[in-house]
This record gives C-alpha cells, structure tokens and sequence, in this order.
C-alpha cells in the first residue's frame, strides 16, 4: 500500500487558474506597505554599505567620506520607515507583530512543517510564530544597531555611557557586524518562505490584497 504525504505546493502550481481561485481580502493597508518595501530597500542599503566600512573592498576603490555619508541617509530613512509602521500600528492598534505565548507554542510545529514532517502548518494570527520571531529581532536588533551607531559615530562626545556599557568602539564595531550577518541570513530565507510557502501574501504587500479561499470552495 503506498502512503501519500501532503507537502507545501510549490509557486507555480499555486499560479495555476485551479489553485488561485477565490475572493481579495485587503489584509495589508498602505503604511504598512510603504514601510515594508522602504525599509527593505533602505536596510539593504545600510547593511553593505556598513560593510564597506567595517572592512573596505580595495577592488570598489570608494571613497570612504562618501560611503559613509550612503551609510547615515540609509540609515535614518531605514528609522523613519520604522517610524511610520510603529505611528500606524498605534494608531489602528494593529498588535499583529506582537507576539504571544500561543504563537510561541506553535514554533515547534511550524518547524515541523517547514522540515515536511507535518502536512499542514499550525494555526495562527496574521503571521506565524516563526515570522513574528524573526521580525521582533529584525525590530530589536535594528534599535540596538541604530543606537551603537550614533555612540560610535559622535565617537565618544555623546551616548558615552553606552561606549562603557557596551566595552568601547571596537566591541561596537563587532556587535554591528554580527548583527549585519544576522540579518544577510534571516532576510534571504524570509524572502525564500515569501515566495514558496504562499504567493498571495507577496502579492499582499505589492497590492494590499490578499487571495483568500471562496468559502464556496472549501
């Protein structure tokens, strides 16, 4: 007797006219979409262009004044797209991102499922527990990141107590490199489960609708 495992459906059977089937939902207003997509751009930008500080590639031959000046504009226009997501989520007391000890409980099933050893995902809220622990580091990490660099950018003149809290300019210069990488291996698997787990919640942040099944085909 074959036993037939239920997996994911990969992204093209998901575009098929069969499996698209069913009614917009609008499930991503457009502060949050204006966020998403100017922050992303906007943390790409001050993560490698904080890498070429950090260590200089001789092969680009930039001038640091100017890579560095790239690195504070990414910098604040990545805190002013944090800005307006925090401002919107206020005001629409959106708690979404907020994670909960229910959502905790379901990690190890969603690992699970991700590893193909569950057929189906957990239940969950807007994001999975996975997706609501990764995007509160990203928010965490981000803080911490923004605050180290402004103490090593007035390079001792203010936010002194956090060079003698955190051990001086060069353990802060590690502890945004180690974040840097934290973030150049979260956000390609984020964009990987973007675009295999399910497309219309990629197609949710272009268009702020989001494909739900028609209940008269469920």
């Amino acid at each position: 007797m074959k036993h037939h495992v239920k997996l994911r459906k990969p992204l093209m059977k998901q575009l098929k006219k069969g499996n698209v089937k069913g009614i917009f939902v609008h499930s991503q207003p457009i502060w949050v979409r204006i966020f998403h997509w100017g922050f992303a751009l906007s943390l790409t930008g001050v993560i490698f262009s904080g890498l070429q500080l950090h260590k200089p590639a001789s092969f680009l031959a930039l001038n640091f004044s100017k890579v560095l000046t790239t690195h504070l504009v990414f910098c604040w226009l990545a805190m002013g797209f944090l800005a307006i997501r925090i401002t919107d989520a206020l005001l629409r007391r959106d708690d979404s991102l907020i994670p909960r000890i229910q959502d905790l409980k379901h990690f190890p099933q969603l690992m699970a499922y991700y590893f193909f050893l569950r057929s189906s995902p957990p239940p969950s809220r807007k994001y999975n527990s996975g997706q609501l622990i990764i995007y509160t580091s990203w928010l965490l990490l981000f803080l911490v990141s923004s605050l180290l660099g402004l103490a090593s950018y007035w390079q001792g003149e203010h936010l002194i107590w956090v060079w003698k809290a955190v051990g001086g300019f060069q353990v802060i210069r590690w502890i945004k490199f180690i974040a840097s990488i934290y973030f150049l291996t979260t956000i390609p698997l984020h964009i990987y489960l973007s675009v295999t787990e399910d497309i219309s919640r990629l197609q949710a942040m272009v268009t702020g609708y989001e494909r739900k099944p028609s209940p008269n085909n469920r």
